[in-house]
């Protein structure tokens, strides 16, 4: 039985696509059996838009195609889109929040989608991604169980528009294929294009920190929770298809800045300077 979603995008990473294929289609079998007689909680989906009809309504279909029986709740928070991603969204139930691009930094939008939100557990997305299986919110299920639960997140592979730099960072990622309960702080740990976070946990520690408007603010929240004891977890299932397209060079400088956010440095966001390593959000 196969669980995967878009089956298409292992087949644009070299050599070792076939087998991170093979490896998360286990897992998620693994999941059936690990959350055998198990409720699943309740959970809320934000997630942050711009101008992406192109993926969102894949992604409204993934999230329906999840092996999931709690309720489910859809928020967008949407800054200035004007290509139909808010009115396709509305059409499909999602609440919407407006941002605009002058107001907009990634604590922001995350905070406003968390304040709306209704259920304990927040899954947060971008709109430009699609999701890789159909176990991604079951692996809740099974993870909540843990006393002390924080959250947990993936690590992305590459998208449909992913470039070959992209494809070729998404053939390493074997080693990343096992669970992983953290012990202290690991790269891209709680990274908000893929996370799933308990809500009271959220709250209790003041939310994602607004001094982290560049970006940093989801790890920052990630070394705050295991500071105070919380368990936080690195699920192979909760992998996402979700890249940008940069070439060489808008790589290297997209990965100066997440070593640079990552180094507890608090930015200010400045549209500018995501443009110049982002040509995707130009237009």
């Amino acid at each position: 039985m196969s669980f995967l979603l878009h089956a298409e995008n292992f087949k644009r990473i070299p050599f070792t696509g076939g087998v991170l294929a093979r490896a998360l289609n286990k897992r998620a079998a693994e999941m059936t059996t690990l959350t055998h007689g198990m409720t699943d909680p309740d959970l809320s989906v934000i997630i942050r838009s711009r101008n992406n009809i192109f993926y969102i309504k894949e992604l409204f279909e993934d999230i329906q195609a999840q092996d999931f029986k709690g309720q489910i709740e859809v928020i967008v928070v949407d800054t200035e889109s004007t290509d139909g991603t808010v009115e396709y969204s509305q059409s499909q139930g999602a609440k919407i929040i407006h941002l605009s691009q002058a107001d907009f930094t990634y604590p922001v939008a995350l905070n406003l989608g968390f304040n709306a939100a209704k259920y304990p557990y927040v899954v947060t997305l971008v709109g430009h991604s699609n999701l890789s299986n159909t176990m991604m919110f079951k692996s809740l299920t099974f993870w909540s169980q843990q006393e002390k639960f924080g959250g947990m997140y993936g690590i992305p592979l590459t998208n449909k528009n992913g470039s070959f730099w992209d494809r070729i960072d998404s053939m390493l990622l074997l080693t990343l294929m096992a669970p992983k309960v953290l012990n202290g702080p690991s790269g891209g740990m709680l990274g908000a294009n893929t996370s799933i976070v308990n809500r009271s946990v959220w709250e209790k520690l003041g939310g994602y920190d607004n001094a982290y408007g560049g970006g940093g603010e989801d790890a920052a929240l990630a070394r705050s929770m295991l500071a105070d004891g919380y368990v936080i977890v690195r699920e192979p299932l909760l992998r996402l298809f979700h890249s940008h397209g940069l070439n060489l060079i808008n790589s290297i400088r997209q990965r100066i800045h997440w070593i640079r956010v990552g180094r507890v440095k608090p930015q200010a966001f400045a549209t500018h300077k995501v443009r110049r390593r982002r040509p995707d959000l130009r237009s």
